[in-house]
């Protein structure tokens, strides 16, 4: 799902992808660069989607940068899942499969015009 995700967002112009195969090395990347949007799967290993979303939120509190848009991908379908996401600070929730058309849609609303 990693791998189609980066190959559909690698199509929309002038965009960079990297990826991370878990939670703690999505951190490690954050900590070295600077992005614009994260795709997070809720059911990583090492450290799962829920508690990456929330370090990343404390972690830009703390030091009052920009705001990194997030994006839940998940093969969860509760609505209190999608409902503790959003509180933690996701900005976007897809359920899996994710279709290219999904992932359209969320780089139009994270970066509109």
């Amino acid at each position: 799902m990693r791998q189609l995700l980066a190959l559909a967002v690698r199509k929309r112009p002038g965009v960079e992808v990297q990826e991370a195969a878990d939670g703690l090395a999505a951190l490690k990347l954050l900590s070295v660069g600077s992005f614009d949007l994260m795709f997070v799967d809720l059911n990583m290993p090492i450290l799962d989607g829920m508690k990456l979303i929330k370090r990343v939120r404390e972690s830009e509190a703390a030091l009052g940068g920009e705001r990194l848009r997030i994006c839940v991908v998940t093969t969860e379908s509760a609505q209190a899942t999608e409902d503790q996401a959003r509180a933690l600070g996701a900005d976007f929730f897809v359920r899996k499969p994710v279709s290219r058309r999904d992932v359209e849609r969320i780089l139009q609303e994270a970066f509109p015009g």
